[in-house]
């Protein structure tokens, strides 16, 4: 069985190594309360083997007290017998337990002292370990709301930023389009102007007959 020094060294051990690796804070800091709560257990376990030797050592109190009262009868039935030598050897018994008593008393002193030692100690720990376990709990909390949060920004950001790519692709395209649209109306409005000049001039049918005339005296030859 381990005593509340060790048991605080190995817990104080335990929290040196997750100071050192506080990259990986969380499954170390899972271990450190798993560990504490086993740590408690064992402490839980001494201050029951103390109080059960307090207990023990009370009935053995009592036993030498009972004894002595014992020989102390025996001691009077013995002076009533007239047999002093009995009676001597009976008050001698009974010195010899009463002796006892007394020494088991000062033990029963000293342990109750420990007792209560090791229950404020074992008080302290388990306070200890409720904050412990409930800072734990909530910086765990904590850490999976902020993941959550860091998850959903970044889903965020990435469609901001393919929409953004989206219609710029889209911006890109239709100012293309409308280029091309504008050249060719550019294009067609030159066309028309063209045909709207050749109507409006007036040796367009001399031309015409012209053209007629070289066109058919060339089939005749």
């Amino acid at each position: 069985m381990k005593t509340f020094k060790e048991i605080s060294e190995q817990i104080r051990e335990n929290i040196n190594q997750f100071l050192e690796a506080v990259d990986d804070a969380e499954p170390l800091l899972e271990k450190i309360i798993v560990d504490m709560k086993v740590r408690l257990d064992e402490a839980k376990d001494l201050v029951a083997i103390a109080i059960a030797d307090e207990e023990t050592l009370k009935r053995t109190y009592q036993e030498a007290v009972d004894t002595a009262n014992v020989w102390d009868e025996k001691a009077d039935a013995a002076l009533q017998n007239q047999d002093t030598a009995g009676a001597s050897e009976a008050q001698r018994r009974r010195q010899h337990y009463l002796n006892l008593a007394d020494g088991y008393k000062r033990q029963i002193a000293a342990q109750k002292a420990v007792v209560t030692s090791l229950k404020t100690a074992l008080h302290e720990f388990y306070q200890l370990f409720q904050s412990a376990a409930g800072h734990a709990e909530n910086l765990s909390h904590r850490q999976k709301q902020a993941k959550t949060r860091s998850e959903l920004y970044q889903l965020i950001a990435a469609a901001e930023n393919a929409i953004s790519t989206a219609l710029a692709r889209s911006e890109e395209k239709l100012k293309t389009t409308e280029e091309k649209a504008e050249m060719w109306e550019n294009q067609n409005r030159r066309d028309a102007t063209d045909v709207t000049k050749n109507a409006d001039n007036p040796n367009l049918d001399q031309v015409l007959a012209e053209l007629k005339s070289d066109v058919l005296g060339s089939n005749r030859k």
